[in-house]
């Protein structure tokens, strides 16, 4: 059995079972349903065969090319935006596209500063996501997405930004579990009012 068929297989019992389960949840105000969905349940949860061939395998290899195919597309759909609004943006090395509208004063901000700033973050196709005053963070110290902690050090105080983060750069697969949803291209407007 080949190794896309035993992860078919795997997918197919797991879902089996899951659904089984969900029924006889339902079904538990009627217990003369019962031993019948138990009787189910057990079938479907038996296993015929080697159990080693039932693990499911993913090659390594295969997972990197799925991971190039997937940063490909995001850039992409993030070139294409910036193309579509007419911004004059630049690619980062670190895989995100910004746009420095005010600089702000030098020193620019480096790891270790304390960043007080307004900040607008919101999805690609104009759904706003949050809007902060006063959002403090130490730069390479705290849970901020990480593509944030490498942009901000372009601007000093005062300065002024637009960053396109891929999910990679942002919440990833994820997303935030509010607002923000899995696998979600962001755009962050951000004005640096103070750096300690």
């Amino acid at each position: 059995m080949n190794k896309f068929n035993l992860v078919t297989k795997s997918i197919i019992v797991s879902s089996l079972r899951g659904f089984l389960l969900k029924i006889l949840r339902f079904m538990t105000n009627d217990l003369r349903l019962a031993p019948c969905f138990i009787f189910l349940l057990l079938t479907a949860c038996n296993r015929s065969g080697n159990d080693s061939e039932s693990i499911a395998y993913i090659d390594k290899n295969r997972l990197i090319n799925i991971n190039k195919y997937l940063a490909n597309k995001d850039f992409d759909i993030m070139r294409h935006y910036v193309k579509r609004k007419s911004w004059k943006m630049s690619f980062s090395g670190e895989g995100y596209f910004y746009e420095i509208l005010n600089e702000g004063e030098l020193p620019k901000i480096t790891d270790h500063k304390q960043i007080i700033c307004e900040c607008s973050i919101s999805l690609l196709d104009g759904t706003p996501c949050y809007e902060i005053k006063n959002k403090t963070f130490v730069v390479g110290g705290s849970e901020e997405i990480y593509g944030l902690h490498h942009a901000i050090k372009f601007l000093g105080k005062g300065g002024k930004a637009r960053f396109i983060f891929p999910p990679h750069l942002a919440y990833g697969i994820r997303g935030d579990f509010d607002k923000i949803p899995p696998r979600a291209i962001l755009l962050y407007k951000i004005q640096v009012t103070e750096v300690k």
